[in-house]
C-alpha cells in the first residue's frame, strides 16, 4: 500500500487499529490475571503462617486451603486452555468415598 492510500484511508484505518490494539491489551491483561498463581501462593504462605502462629485453627485452615487449591486448579485449567506450559502433567483429584 502506498503512502497516498495510507493517508487517504487513515480516518478509517487509524481508529480501527486503535480499537484492535486496545482489545489486544484487554485480552492480554485478562489472560495474565487468569494464569497468574503468584497471589494464590502468597495467600497459601500467609495461611500457613496464620496456622503456625495460632491465629486460626485446623478446621479453618482446611476450609481455606480447599478454596485456595480450587483456585490453583482453575489457574492450571486456564493455562492449559491458553496453551501455556504446565508442569507436572494432568492433575487428578481424588474424590471422597461418599461422592461415588
Amino acid at each position: 500500500m502506498g503512502l497516498l492510500s495510507k493517508l487517504l484511508t487513515f480516518p478509517v484505518s487509524g481508529p480501527v487499529a486503535g480499537i484492535k490494539w486496545s482489545l489486544e491489551m484487554v485480552e492480554r491483561t485478562a489472560r495474565d490475571e487468569l494464569t497468574d498463581d503468584t497471589p494464590i501462593k502468597q495467600d497459601m504462605m500467609e495461611l500457613q503462617l496464620a496456622l503456625e502462629s495460632g491465629e486460626i485453627d485446623d478446621a479453618m485452615y482446611l476450609e481455606r486451603e480447599k478454596e485456595l487449591m480450587q483456585r490453583l486448579r482453575d489457574v492450571r485449567y486456564w493455562r492449559e486452555q491458553f496453551g501455556m506450559g504446565v508442569s507436572g502433567g494432568p492433575v487428578r483429584v481424588q474424590r471422597d468415598e461418599d461422592e461415588r
